[in-house]
């Protein structure tokens, strides 16, 4: 029996179907699993032993319907029993839809429950996981399996050690204690302070004798730099620098990743790094807050949520879901997660 899952992106989705790819070799251990994926995150589910084969999807090549008509017709030839589409719009639709002879999964992305969120009500949601696993209910039906919700990004013992290297061309020493800051996020107003940043990492390295990562993209350079020229020379910024497993790997050596929310934050936890999350319009009942060790650091006020995925500006004009996230309250998280 062969299987399609269908999640195109961003990162942080991505890294969070991986307790579906896992849960679907638990109940089907004898199956061919294939996953489709925008290319530029394809990377992070090379390695993962359940899985047959990474698909990527090329943006610039599946172009409008003609290109995922394209694509479908490709895919279509393996015959699938199942798609289990975990994205649910309009491309996965397309394709999903274009297999024939495929029995079709879908989660339920909670849009509702989450719209009524925005607008102040209080309602019960599930994590995205939990949502994700969901959609695979007509698989384990009657078999009285438990799926996990841990996320995985799978390394290899060269990547590991490759993590060494890179910390030794940066300047950190071997057996350092060392703090990653993600202070990018995609959207303004989901971003921490610069100087909450700044701060943090200073007094990572004066009171831990930490050395510090700055980790962002390749539009988040200017960013990370300023972040890691305002702490000192024990602060490094990799933004823009490295790839998606490099970040993972470094990632993996830090005592506690301090960040946003973001999709770096579910590399974290993937990789079994604590995390420390610093939310500001959005909220845990979205549904995709972190998991594993973690703690997220929030301000309850009348105005959270104030937007889905956050937005270029404050809507109120005060910002103060953010400014009211103090350093010292952040800094004595990580105290208290860093092993003495």
């Amino acid at each position: 029996m062969k299987i399609l899952i269908i999640r195109l992106g961003s990162i942080g989705d991505v890294v969070l179907t991986t307790p579906v790819i896992a849960a679907l070799k638990l109940s089907h251990p004898d199956a061919d699993l294939d996953f489709l994926v925008k290319k530029e995150y394809h990377e992070l589910l090379i390695g993962n032993p359940n899985l047959r084969r990474v698909i990527p999807f090329d943006v610039s090549r599946h172009k409008g319907l003609k290109g995922l008509l394209e694509i479908a017709w490709e895919l279509r030839k393996e015959g699938y029993k199942y798609v289990v589409d975990l994205h649910g719009n309009l491309r996965s639709r397309v394709i999903s839809a274009s297999i024939p002879g495929s029995n079709i999964l879908r989660y339920n992305k909670q849009t509702v429950k989450r719209r009524l969120l925005l607008l102040g009500f209080k309602v019960q949601t599930k994590h995205t996981v939990d949502a994700y696993l969901s959609a695979l209910a007509p698989l384990f039906a009657g078999a009285g399996l438990k799926p996990t919700s841990a996320t995985a990004i799978y390394l290899s013992q060269e990547e590991e050690k490759g993590a060494g290297s890179l910390l030794a061309q940066l300047g950190v020493p071997e057996g350092s204690t060392i703090i990653g800051l993600n202070p990018g996020a995609r959207w303004q107003t989901k971003r921490w302070l610069e100087d909450g940043f700044i701060e943090l990492g200073k007094r990572a390295v004066a009171e831990l004798g930490a050395k510090v990562l700055i980790f962002g993209g390749p539009d988040e350079v200017e960013l990370s730099e300023r972040v890691s020229d305002g702490i000192g020379i024990d602060a490094f910024s990799v933004a823009g620098k490295i790839g998606l497993r490099e970040a993972a790997v470094l990632i993996k050596r830090c005592s506690i990743f301090a960040t946003n929310d973001s999709g770096p934050m579910h590399i974290a936890t993937a990789v079994g790094t604590p995390v420390i999350a610093i939310f500001g319009p959005t909220v845990q009942g979205f549904g995709f807050y972190p998991l594993g060790k973690s703690i997220v650091v929030e301000k309850e006020l009348r105005c959270r949520p104030c937007s889905l995925h956050g937005s270029d500006s404050c809507p109120k004009g005060h910002f103060e879901c953010m400014k009211g996230v103090s350093a010292d309250e952040v800094f004595e998280r990580v105290k208290g997660m860093v092993k003495p």
